[in-house]
């Protein structure tokens, strides 16, 4: 007896039949193709860490230093170093706040508050206050633009300056007590003196050699190294170890003494 399919039957065939051929197809296509993937949570895709990861986030810590002694105020901030105790020292510029900053600091006084910070100022990682000395004084030429700090390993405190005048370095005691002077106010024989500095930008002490490294500077153009303790001159360089000139630099403005324009 021949058997005739209803259109029901034709349906369910077909499905049948496509349900077959589905399953069938990853083996047919090989590597080409995938089985479906059930409908699941996929769990969440690990990455390889990135450079961005790795750079150190920074943040403004409004609340540090804490509120300083005598009402005093800073002014500009022009360096900052951390000695081996883990205490933070600023060099900072009395004469960069303005008259009615210092109202207090007048002569009579035009405001309650405030009154400049002394130049150099010790704190503790909170921010708190420890020691702070500073300024002009008997046997050495204080700054005109306090600018640069560093602390050696005996703990003692080496600044400089950057104003057209400022052609030394000078070190103090932790307690502020006058060491030692390299350099003159106002004096400056070039970049082979061996005396002399030329507005020197920053200085370091190599603690196994007891040298002075000094990078001289905002006119002047070398490194400079001297005895840490007597002073005494030991040698220089300029730029790629060589023999340092002042001469005129290609793109330079004429009279700038720098191949930017006028040094900060």
């Amino acid at each position: 007896m021949k058997k005739v399919l209803t259109s029901g039957t034709r349906s369910k065939l077909a499905g049948s039949l496509w349900s077959a051929a589905v399953a069938w197809l990853p083996f047919a296509l090989g590597s080409c193709a995938q089985a479906p993937v059930p409908s699941q949570s996929m769990p969440p895709v690990s990455r390889a860490p990135s450079l961005a990861d790795a750079v150190p986030q920074y943040s403004v810590e409004a609340s540090w230093p804490a509120p300083l002694p005598k009402q005093w105020l800073l002014g500009q901030v022009s360096g900052i170093a951390v000695d081996a105790r883990d205490h933070v020292w600023l060099i900072q510029r009395p004469r960069t706040l303005s008259e009615d900053e210092r109202g207090a600091d007048s002569s009579p006084p035009r405001a309650i508050c405030c009154s400049p910070a002394p130049p150099v100022l010790e704190l503790d990682q909170g921010g708190n206050l420890l020691s702070s000395f500073g300024g002009p004084g008997s046997g050495y030429d204080w700054p005109l633009n306090e600018h640069g700090i560093h602390v050696d390993d005996r703990g003692n405190v080496w600044i400089a300056g950057n104003d057209k005048a400022d052609h030394q370095i000078l070190e103090f005691s932790r307690g502020g007590q006058f060491l030692l002077q390299i350099g003159k106010a106002g004096q400056t024989g070039g970049s082979n003196d061996t005396a002399l500095l030329g507005r020197p930008a920053h200085m370091e002490v190599d603690v196994a050699t007891n040298e002075l490294f000094v990078a001289d500077g905002y006119q002047n153009r070398r490194v400079i190294v001297f005895d840490a303790k007597t002073g005494a001159y030991k040698r220089h360089w300029g730029a790629y170890g060589r023999v340092p000139s002042d001469g005129a630099c290609p793109g330079e403005y004429a009279g700038s003494g720098s191949a930017l324009g006028t040094r900060p």
